[in-house]
């Protein structure tokens, strides 16, 4: 690169830099409220979108992917902020940036408009759309600490698919803008995509509210795991569902642990054992709580697949109860877990 060209580079660096501030906080500050109320977000987004279009710009004159470092130790996101708030910070830095990029970048084609656009979103949520709730915090109680593991799975698939579904659904509806006048077809297209992602996003979030609502409540465990069955397991399955014994008399702590237990290794059989029987037994006798699940799907082998991922997840919530897991599997036969946990006062 030349001495003179160069210094145009800078110019414009210098140039984009203040736009970029000045949009950043125009638009944050058009609520009134949310992130605008404090300052250092708003700055420490308008340096974040800066060093994104450094990147994506460098990117495109290069010809090579987004090469992003997120920040790291810089205390970003916020303490306190939730995915709502960072959506909204990715999506106002979108806006901004993608009219300044294609003005500077002047893209030759409609593929060149689509890859600037691409990076941009790359270079964001790398940058600014990252989970709040990343940081790990010391629990004072296990039982606590896996509610709050559950609570961050929802948060993540949250992130991965509302959040990030959203965002591609804005980036359409920018597109759309950009080309609306110069072809009416191909926006039209962008906002056919858009569509398709926001009824994504409904659906997913029909789902979350679905699931949210079927907490545990005392004396609950049975109607929540049928609620769960009902919504999430084929009909071309054969579910059966067997309850013994009083389950009204679990402790909340108790009902809830054993719903996560018994749910996901529903979730496991259904997503990877494509059982056609599935059967659900749970029984309160004798001071002690048992849930078994088992299916007749393809089964795996223990020596050449062990136990990870979600069972891993059951043995330590079981642990948790100071109760016992167990599981067996057979490939081509199916597989079976079992959970048995002492009530206070019961026998161990």
């Amino acid at each position: 690169m030349s001495a003179s060209t160069a210094h145009v580079h800078s110019h414009h660096a210098s140039a984009d830099h203040e736009e970029i501030i000045t949009s950043v906080r125009q638009a944050l500050h058009q609520d009134g409220k949310g992130l605008a109320i404090r300052p250092e977000i708003v700055d420490e987004l308008a340096v974040h979108a800066c060093v994104v279009l450094a990147d994506v710009i460098a990117a495109v004159e290069d010809g090579g992917p987004l090469d992003v470092i997120a920040p790291g130790g810089g205390g970003w996101p916020r303490p306190g902020m939730d995915w709502a708030q960072l959506l909204r910070a990715g999506t106002t830095l979108f806006e901004v940036l993608l009219p300044i990029a294609l003005r500077e970048l002047a893209p030759p084609d409609d593929a060149a408009v689509t890859r600037i656009s691409v990076l941009l979103h790359q270079g964001i949520t790398a940058r600014v759309v990252r989970d709040p709730l990343a940081r790990p915090v010391p629990p004072s109680d296990l039982i606590l600490a896996s509610r709050r593991d559950e609570r961050r799975r929802m948060t993540r698939e949250l992130h991965d698919q509302v959040l990030h579904g959203m965002g591609l659904a804005m980036q359409s509806l920018d597109l759309h803008r950009y080309h609306v006048e110069t072809s009416p077809v191909l926006a039209r297209a962008k906002v056919d995509r858009a569509i398709g992602l926001l009824r994504q996003v409904m659906s997913t979030l029909q789902q979350f509210s679905v699931e949210l609502r079927r907490s545990v409540e005392p004396g609950g465990l049975e109607r929540a795991l049928r609620s769960y069955l009902a919504a999430h397991v084929e009909p071309s399955v054969n579910v059966v569902i067997r309850t013994r014994g009083d389950l009204t008399s679990l402790p909340t702590d108790v009902n809830e642990e054993v719903y996560l237990i018994v749910r996901e290794a529903v979730r496991n059989a259904v997503r990877h054992a494509s059982p056609s029987r599935l059967h659900i037994t749970v029984e309160v006798s004798g001071g002690t709580v048992r849930a078994t699940v088992a299916d007749d799907g393809v089964g795996f082998d223990p020596d050449v697949s062990p136990a990870g991922g979600g069972l891993a997840s059951m043995q330590e919530r079981a642990m948790l109860l100071r109760g016992q897991f167990t599981w067996s599997s057979v490939p081509g036969v199916g597989t079976r877990v079992e959970l048995r946990v002492p009530l206070a006062g019961g026998a161990q």
